[in-house]
Order: C-alpha cells, then sequence, then structure tokens
C-alpha cells in the first residue's frame, strides 16, 4: 500500500512540475472563430534561421472539405495591412494546402505583449460553395499547460 502511495506522489510532483515549466514558458498568441483557427507559437530554430526559437504561425480551416482562400488582412489599431493574397494562397503554390496556412513569416519574432493588447485582427476572406464570406479573428495572448519543450 505504501508503494501505491509513493509512486501516485511521485507522478503528481513530476505531473505539478511540469505544469509550472509549461506555464513559465513564453504564452502563444492564438484567435479563432467558427470557421477559421488561428496559432502562433515558437517553434526550435534551425540553421537557416537567425533566432534560435523563431515563431511560425498556422492558419486552419476548421470545417469538411476545402476553402479558397481569397486574402488574409491584419488589422491593428484600425488600420489594415495585407499579409496573403493572389498567388501566395493558391492551393499547392503557396503555403496553403487547402485547410491550413502555414505562416513563417508576420510573427517571425514574437510582438511586444502590448502590441496585442491593442485591437489585433485578422480578417480571412475565402470562397466557399460559390459563396464569397469574411471573418474577423481576434488575436490573444494564451498561457499553456504541458508544453513540449523546444531544447
Amino acid at each position: 500500500m505504501k508503494k501505491r502511495y509513493l509512486f501516485l506522489s511521485i507522478v503528481l510532483l513530476i505531473m505539478g512540475g511540469f505544469m509550472i515549466f509549461s506555464y513559465l514558458q513564453p504564452p502563444i498568441i492564438e484567435g479563432q472563430s467558427a470557421n477559421w483557427k488561428i496559432k502562433y507559437e515558437p517553434r526550435k530554430g534551425d540553421e537557416a534561421d537567425s533566432e534560435k526559437f523563431p515563431w511560425i504561425g498556422t492558419i486552419k480551416w476548421k470545417n469538411f472539405g476545402e476553402a479558397k482562400l481569397i486574402k488574409i488582412e491584419q488589422i491593428v489599431g484600425g488600420k489594415t495591412y495585407p499579409l496573403f493574397d493572389g498567388d501566395m494562397l493558391k492551393k499547392g503554390e503557396g503555403n496553403f494546402d487547402g485547410k491550413t496556412l502555414i505562416d513563417n513569416e508576420t510573427y517571425y519574432n514574437p510582438p511586444p505583449k502590448t502590441e496585442l493588447k491593442q485591437s489585433t485582427y485578422y480578417k480571412i476572406t475565402w470562397m466557399k460553395d460559390g459563396k464569397k464570406t469574411s471573418e474577423k479573428i481576434k488575436l490573444q495572448w494564451k498561457k499553456r499547460f504541458f508544453v513540449k519543450p523546444l531544447f
């Protein structure tokens, strides 16, 4: 019986330590709507990167089938900046495979924490079943638990 309690307390101690380690890691940037999920997080850099832990973003279509992206814009404090449009969003030509867009450039270095406290949105315009639709997605900092270490 004592071995069981010892094993259980060791497991709980390890899980608690890992949760604390994870919580102390840098937060990620997230936002989602009914149709899209946006996530920017640090990744392990390689020799081609100028940073040890550059950030990578994914913009994912959450529904069935594939969407045809028309453009993605970033809105910061009421000003609109184009991020992706035209050929960059064609399936197979850029970083878009019909469901997921990989963004290695927008937040290569994490933005200052004050930047997202302003009104920062992504406006995604896409075509699905012949219907053109747009959505605004607010980006926010998010702390996380159970983070995979980037040694």
